[in-house]
């Protein structure tokens, strides 16, 4: 009896060591890196782009402008409400610039606060909204951790960050989020299917280049409805796009330094979404979800001459 608790005591022991390891070994790694950065500045240029690019009256139309029924102090806090709807103008320009702020880099243990309390505000108060400024809504909220221990003046310099204590938590952080996408992409993948039966029967994408609002302009359609006419090249189409959110989903269960061979793909099939459908602050949206999800964070972009941007593992 006593042989057997001691093995099962050993055992309890050899586990807790390599736990103890494993930690040590995520501890030991900066996830401080422009990885994160340039998530961050691509997320900013999306609201920007939503912004500026846009009338007041369209993003916040007087006669349905009102307070969210979300809880009293949200409500108070929301940037675009402070000034009243006389003063909008006012938010907008203090959005614009704190955006521009995060896009540059400066002060993340400031900005990151900042740009979450902008992209919520705009979330909550717009009306014109598209699925990217839910997503960055929820990102910047979730990278707030990363950005109050991040005590760089610009987040574009290099860091030695070597207190693991940080470095631990960062990726406890950086794993929630990647979580968050993973599901993210679950949930666009099997709701279609599931509750729109043009997806089903593989015509969807016919409809959607087609649509009225939201389809492509005139001059590509008639290059594409003639491929579009041909059943099976749409139903590849259709189905192909539910099959791609699927397998970016299963990316989760890879190695990370895996992902990140699915990130020019995704990208790619991101920016036809621009093309197709012209929603660029999508586009850079889902392009800073797709770094935080894709990219190993204690990885480096840097500038090449054969590429334009390539990544290289530090440590």
């Amino acid at each position: 009896m006593k042989s057997l608790m001691l093995k099962s005591q050993q055992l309890i022991n050899i586990q807790l060591s390599a736990f103890y390891n494993y930690c040590e070994g995520i501890a030991s790694k900066n996830y401080f890196t422009n990885v994160y950065s340039l998530a961050r500045t691509l997320l900013a240029i999306g609201t920007i782009l939503t912004l500026m690019f846009n009338d007041t009256h369209v993003l916040f139309p007087e006669h349905l402008f009102h307070k969210m029924k979300f809880g009293h102090f949200l409500e108070d806090i929301n940037l675009f409400y402070l000034l009243g709807y006389e003063n909008i103008w006012v938010s907008k320009v203090i959005s614009i610039t704190i955006l521009m702020i995060v896009a540059s880099g400066y002060y993340p243990r400031i900005t990151g606060v900042l740009h979450w309390w902008v992209s919520f505000s705009f979330f909550t108060s717009g009306i014109i909204l598209d699925g990217g400024d839910q997503i960055t809504s929820v990102l910047t909220l979730l990278l707030v951790p990363i950005t109050l221990l991040d005590n760089r003046k610009n987040h574009w310099q290099a860091s030695k960050n070597e207190n693991k204590h940080k470095n631990f938590i960062a990726f406890i952080v950086f794993l929630v989020i990647e979580l968050q996408v993973a599901i993210l992409y679950l949930q666009a993948s099997i709701e279609k299917p599931y509750k729109v039966q043009e997806w089903v029967d593989g015509t969807a994408v016919y409809y959607w280049i087609n649509h009225n609002v939201f389809g492509t302009f005139d001059l590509l359609l008639k290059w594409l409805n003639p491929l579009m006419d041909n059943s099976i090249f749409v139903s590849m189409l259709t189905w192909g796009t539910i099959l791609f959110e699927l397998s970016l989903f299963g990316a989760f269960f890879m190695l990370r330094n895996r992902r990140v061979k699915l990130l020019k793909f995704a990208l790619a099939f991101h920016f036809m979404i621009i093309i197709f459908h012209g929603l660029p602050s999508f586009f850079f949206a889902m392009s800073g979800a797709l770094i935080l999800y894709l990219v190993p964070k204690n990885w480096e972009f840097s500038i090449s001459r054969k590429k334009f941007l390539s990544l290289n593992k530090i440590r």
